[in-house]
């Protein structure tokens, strides 16, 4: 399942020792991807976690959105969805900059969701934050958010889209999941450090739809 790397001791851009770095110190003596992209249905919690594992291992930290208004890599606003309509071509290009840039210090890049636009790069890993929809569906309601558009993430929650969708892109053995529900951010922090760290790919963290309903839990939040 692990994909196989070049010999660590050359200096070549390709070699294990270009695209993995150490673990901050204190840490087990391992190493960890170049970038790592936090990924995750609106509301987990990617943005706080995101930047609080790129000040842990010394990373810059860069979320979507930042790069979609900072450079006006979008095609207007969609107010049904309260988003903006991305312009995927533009914001593929630059996001690669952004990495080829970054490649030597390291990059945690936050994003609801992975797509083409994130190519299987050599260091590139997705960490996948989980949260119980329940727990999801009150998070978004305080944001004051419309029924229709809390159902339609904690929808996406319970199938998985997110997960589903890393994978697509960059494969089981490039994907972590974490549940973050009811833990602390630091907790999650480490416990995502850990597993970077083990290297050892996916394993299933949350099945939602063995929890709940989704007929009963759409007429609970609509």
């Amino acid at each position: 399942m692990a994909e196989s790397m070049p010999d660590s001791r050359s200096g070549d851009p390709g070699s294990k020792a270009s695209i993995w770095r150490r673990v901050p110190a204190g840490a087990p003596e391992q190493t960890l991807a170049k970038i790592i992209i936090v990924t995750g249905t609106p509301g987990v919690g990617k943005t706080i976690i995101g930047k609080l594992l790129a000040r842990k291992t010394g990373s810059t930290f860069l979320s979507l959105g930042d790069i979609v208004r900072r450079n006006r890599l979008h095609k207007g606003f969609d107010r049904r969805s309260g988003s903006y309509i991305i312009n995927g071509r533009a914001v593929e290009k630059k996001l690669q900059k952004y990495f080829e840039d970054h490649r030597e210090k390291g990059m945690v890049f936050e994003t609801h969701f992975v797509s083409s636009i994130i190519h299987k790069t050599p260091g590139v890993v997705a960490v996948v934050l989980r949260l119980d929809p329940v727990v999801l569906a009150r998070r978004l309601g305080a944001r004051n958010w419309p029924k229709r558009k809390i159902w339609e993430n904690v929808e996406a929650e319970i199938i998985d889209l997110s997960l589903y969708d890393a994978f697509k892109v960059l494969g089981k053995a490039r994907v972590y999941e974490i549940d973050a529900t009811g833990k602390r951010p630091g907790n999650i922090v480490r416990e995502v450090l850990n597993v970077l760290s083990r290297k050892e790919g996916w394993s299933s963290k949350s099945n939602w739809l063995e929890k709940y309903d989704p007929i009963l839990l759409s007429k609970r939040i609509l």
